[in-house]
């Protein structure tokens, strides 16, 4: 996944509503009078999070006649898990801070002068 795509994924999963409908459509396929009911939200609501999730390519939607039926992008969702795992299998170790305890970048002062 590009990174600039990772980015707009953990943006929509930020959202503690959004994150809830993740989850709700993992455990089943549901439309969003269904997703709103089990959320105590508005219909107009959850189709606003819906837009962000899809955007992001988290959801994908069906139609049934006049339905329309959302589904969690378990693909989508298993390159996450796995780019993050290549990221902590990657990480050096967390090395400290070669400047911990003082400041980490120097401030490096400028004077103007002026010439007349």
């Amino acid at each position: 996944m590009e990174s600039a795509d990772t980015v707009k994924v953990f943006r929509a999963l930020s959202c503690k509503k959004r994150f809830a409908i993740v989850k709700l459509l993992l455990e089943q396929e549901s439309c969003v009078g269904a997703i709103a009911e089990k959320l105590g939200a508005s219909q107009s609501s959850v189709s606003q999070h819906l837009r962000v999730l899809r955007d992001a390519g988290l959801v994908t939607d069906h139609r049934y006649g006049y339905h329309i039926h959302y589904t969690a992008n378990r693909e989508m969702l298993g390159q996450m898990v796995d780019d993050l795992s290549d990221i902590l299998n990657n990480a050096n170790g967390g090395t400290e801070c070669p400047g911990k305890g003082k400041l980490c970048v120097e401030k490096k002062l400028t004077v103007s002068t002026r010439t007349s």
